[in-house]
């Protein structure tokens, strides 16, 4: 498997969603899961290509569950990486805000139309706002500095009582995911054609960027309503970000 999630770069005009929306606290659980019938890997096995594949894992599950059955390929995933990366010159992956600035002022098309979407930051280690995000949106887009102990871990839990060499952060490299489920003790996240559960502990420990992306279409047909969302006000602060 490959990684490809270059060094976190936090954009401080990058605005945090709770200044654009009511704070509150997330259900118990949620699952978008269900409408998907698999995930693909989309080239994740032979190019550090995991910030474009998240991008497109997301919009896979936003459209399985408004009723359409879209299945990303590698070619559209490699498509974005090239976009926002030095690739195919260079497959040395990419930053995530950068993905995440094109995503939102270019747009990422596919069969069903290209949607309109923002994005916000929130706190990687607050489980609540990734939990609102994933409830409300759909998903969230995350980072995570990942140790080696992760290559053999089922389901990615802190190890206590292994060596520092296997334990630190991003001992073995940083990976862009989404989560897309979550209960009281772990979340659901999609990397490399599967769905892997990750631990409140390990996500408190390991995750080190965090984004809420907004999709336009699935806030007006998912029947889901962010309490006091202002969405104009969100695109606005974003509008003096460059790419």
């Amino acid at each position: 498997m490959k990684l490809g999630k270059l060094a976190a770069r936090h954009d401080p005009r990058v605005p945090h969603l709770l200044k654009h929306m009511m704070s509150a606290l997330a259900a118990p659980s949620a699952d978008w899961t269900k409408a998907v019938k698999s995930w693909p890997m989309l080239a994740n096995d032979v190019h550090g290509d995991c910030t474009a594949a998240a991008v497109y894992h997301l919009i896979q599950c936003w459209l399985a569950n408004n009723g359409f059955d879209f299945t990303p390929t590698d070619e559209q995933t490699l498509a974005l990486y090239g976009q926002t990366s030095g690739f195919p010159k260079v497959d040395q992956g990419a930053v995530e805000v950068d993905v995440l600035k094109y995503w939102s002022t270019v747009g990422v098309p596919t069969e069903i139309g290209t949607d309109a979407v923002t994005f916000a930051s929130l706190k990687p280690q607050d489980l609540n706002d990734l939990r609102l995000s994933v409830q409300w949106f759909g998903g969230v887009y995350l980072g995570v500095a990942l140790p080696l102990t992760a290559q053999t871990q089922e389901v990615w839990d802190v190890v206590a009582d292994a060596p520092e060499t296997l334990t630190a952060a991003n001992s073995w490299g940083g990976h862009a995911i989404c989560a897309v489920a979550y209960d009281k003790d772990t979340f659901t996240v999609v990397t490399w054609g599967k769905l892997v559960k990750v631990t409140n502990a390990f996500m408190q420990m390991y995750c080190d960027e965090a984004y809420a992306v907004l999709s336009r279409d699935w806030l007006a047909n998912s029947g889901i309503s962010p309490p006091g969302l202002n969405w104009d006000g969100l695109q606005r602060e974003l509008a003096g970000i460059a790419v």
